[in-house]
């Protein structure tokens, strides 16, 4: 289907009075802001997908002498976006605009042709490849994006460009604690038109750059986004930025709401831009089986992460348990390294301190044998940890698929959720919102390498 669409761009172009794609605004449908891409790709098996409503003012003002006349006033239009992990350094994502409504001034004096009221958009469809990752210990995330415009919308709703339009781009990112700043820089090629750029040539090359910052606190998320256009014929640059928040709602899903000012007189760019949308994420979980009942088991008291005796020391603890056991072997009771990876209260996504994880994934890759590794949740003292009762799953889960990510096999990782009366210990760690790391030798394995 798609090779007949680009087939049939040549009739387009031919279509006397051909229109042209008036929205600039391409979302990111995966890692980073709305806005700008981190570089970081979701997981194999992992998508998101988001329904989006889009609201601008001005976007099209068209000079009559020595006044400015609004040919689109306002435009609301809705967006149906989302992103796929097929591989480890390949994600692919889509997006269909369709514009609802749209008015604007009375232009007819200028010999220019009314602006439908509704009408499909571009569709656009991406491909992200991932050059380096986090995940493989390198120190930021970058990625390269390859996209392209189907010349399928509505011209007589400005939604269409006469030939396929196609963009390049790549963004990095990384994380400083709560805060991952991004950016971005890539060409957008589209087919020329008086109201976007006159060329020699029938293509209008147009240079974009974007930065960002997200804020990740307690589950829920801030973010700032700055956008240019640099177009060769364009009086002045375009540029916009949008501000706004992103809160759970619940599991899985997640609420955005963005807005900020457009400067410019490129087509396209608003003097205000709005965004409100839903969104819906799934990540492959750590591998589970079956739940059993509470079992009394014994988790060791460490400082550190330096524990490479082979005889655990005296200070053993009971801890009441429930745990959820995958088939395959059990983890036995002489521990090689543990750690502990503290999280936010009600939150289960990894930040801060990671330095644990690195150790335990450091230490795997020198071990012999069949290690597995035991994770263990923990609830904190605070209210907002007793809202969610899977929250220790989640973070248990969260720290598996750091682990997995880093080529830790699955099969070697379990998970025990603790039971929540038994937050004892020396000092605030043990009543910490946490998960506590544990390898054991699952079949006497040979240690390599001194810690």
């Amino acid at each position: 289907m798609v090779a007949l669409l680009l087939s049939g761009s040549t009739a387009w172009a031919r279509v006397p009075g051909a229109s042209f794609e008036l929205e600039r605004m391409e979302l990111n449908t995966g890692r980073g802001t709305l806005q700008v891409g981190s570089g970081e790709l979701l997981a194999p098996s992992a998508w998101n997908v988001g329904l989006f409503g889009h609201y601008q003012l001005q976007p099209l003002v068209v000079r009559n002498g020595e006044s400015l006349l609004a040919r689109v006033r306002h435009r609301a239009s809705l967006v149906l976006a989302g992103s796929h992990g097929v591989l480890p350094w390949l994600e692919v994502g889509a997006q269909v605009p369709a514009v609802l409504w749209q008015q604007g001034a009375d232009v007819s004096a200028l010999a220019l042709p009314p602006v439908s009221a509704r009408g499909l958009g571009t569709p656009m469809l991406q491909a992200r490849l991932g050059l380096l990752s986090r995940r493989r210990e390198h120190p930021v995330d970058l990625a390269v994006d390859l996209g392209v415009g189907l010349p399928v919308g509505s011209g007589a709703a400005l939604a269409r460009d006469a030939t396929p339009r196609a963009h390049t781009r790549a963004s990095v990112g990384w994380s400083w604690g709560w805060l991952q700043p991004s950016f971005d820089a890539g060409v957008l090629v589209r087919a020329a038109h008086p109201r976007i750029g006159a060329t020699s040539s029938q293509l209008v090359p147009e240079l974009r750059l974007g930065a960002g910052v997200a804020l990740a606190r307690r589950g829920w998320r801030g973010e700032l986004s700055l956008r240019s256009a640099f177009a060769r014929d364009a009086r002045q640059p375009a540029i916009e930025a949008l501000a706004g928040v992103r809160v759970p709602v619940a599991a899985s899903w997640e609420l955005s709401a963005l807005a900020g000012p457009g400067l410019g007189n490129s087509p396209g760019t608003p003097a205000a831009r709005a965004l409100v949308g839903l969104t819906f994420r799934a990540e492959p979980p750590a591998r589970l089986e079956r739940l059993v009942e509470a079992d009394p088991s014994f988790r060791l008291e460490h400082d550190t992460l330096d524990t490479w005796e082979t005889t655990p020391p005296p200070g053993v603890e009971p801890v009441p348990t429930r745990e959820l056991l995958p088939t395959g072997p059990s983890a036995s009771a002489t521990p090689v390294l543990q750690g502990t990876v503290l999280f936010e209260p009600g939150d289960a996504e990894l930040s801060g301190d990671l330095e644990p994880l690195r150790a335990v994934v450091q230490h795997l890759r020198r071990l012999t044998g069949a290690p597995v590794i035991q994770l263990e949740g923990h609830v904190g003292p605070e209210a907002v940890e007793r809202t969610d009762p899977l929250l220790p799953i989640r973070r248990a889960q969260a720290v598996a698929r750091y682990l997995a990510d880093r080529g830790v096999p699955m099969a070697r990782i379990r998970v025990r959720i603790a039971d929540t009366r038994a937050s004892t210990g020396p000092d605030e760690r043990a009543h910490a919102p946490r998960v506590e790391v544990q390898v054991s030798s699952g079949s006497a394995p040979r240690v390599e390498a001194s810690p």
